[in-house]
């Protein structure tokens, strides 16, 4: 499993902190490096310096 991804393009990103919270749209900039907590397989489940969970697909970023 990667410690860290980084992303190839720009992307928006949403979360939701506890079901029936309302959902956030995070904005991430190309070279963004993100922890890895867990991988899938199609696409790793990472956490922001907010502590926001995001699943990113695997097409969008790479291995850091």
């Amino acid at each position: 499993m990667a410690d860290s991804i980084v992303l190839k393009e720009a992307v928006t990103l949403s979360s939701q902190a506890n079901l029936g919270e309302e959902i956030v749209e995070t904005e991430f900039s190309e070279g963004t490096e993100l922890p890895v907590l867990q991988e899938f397989e199609t696409a790793w489940l990472v956490k922001d310096d907010d502590g926001r969970l995001f699943n990113v697909r695997k097409e969008i970023a790479a291995e850091a």
